[in-house]
């Protein structure tokens, strides 16, 4: 997260890298967060995560589904999803209809560069008190500003009673 984020010591995180299936569901109940941030492997249909027994690359394979009850398996599920994977925008429409108010996902494929970039981004708007509107159209356009192809990729999705424009992860005291 950007060391110059205005409100980072508002954010606590709990970052699973090479996480499994059974690390979603851990997280989840244990420490109930408002994001849950997926980076890997994906398309229409499924989630990639790692295998317990450490098989590298091979990967444990998660339908759409299965990952959305996951998420909804908590008294109090997330406010959003970001899926940072390719081909996983098909998948935020089900979260935002089933299971959490914001669903952000990638249209088509999108290079790990743009990923990195547009997720960083985010955050650092997040952090900074923007909406999460806001903070996914700074993502957007970081990656328009460096020159990176995949702008469009990202696709925020909110539920029908939800507005991403005036919901704010980080609150800032007035």
């Amino acid at each position: 997260m950007d060391r110059s984020a205005l409100h980072r010591d508002l954010i606590d995180l709990d970052v699973r890298p090479a996480a499994t299936a059974n690390d979603l569901l851990d997280g989840i109940t244990k420490f109930r967060p408002h994001v849950v941030h997926f980076s890997g492997h994906s398309n229409e249909d499924l989630v990639v995560f790692e295998h317990e027994n450490d098989a590298p690359h091979h990967g444990h394979v998660v339908t759409a589904r299965a990952f959305s009850r996951a998420i909804a398996a908590t008294d109090e599920p997330p406010l959003l999803v970001l899926l940072n994977a390719c081909k996983s925008a098909s998948q935020i429409h089900q979260l935002v209809a089933e299971v959490v108010p914001f669903a952000i996902g990638m249209a088509d494929s999108i290079e790990d560069g743009d990923a990195i970039n547009y997720a960083a981004q985010f955050y650092a708007s997040i952090a900074n008190g923007q909406s999460i509107r806001s903070a996914h159209l700074a993502g957007q356009a970081a990656l328009e500003l460096a020159g990176l192809n995949g702008a469009e990729l990202p696709t925020l999705a909110s539920a029908a009673d939800a507005d991403s424009g005036s919901t704010f992860l980080v609150k800032v005291a007035e």
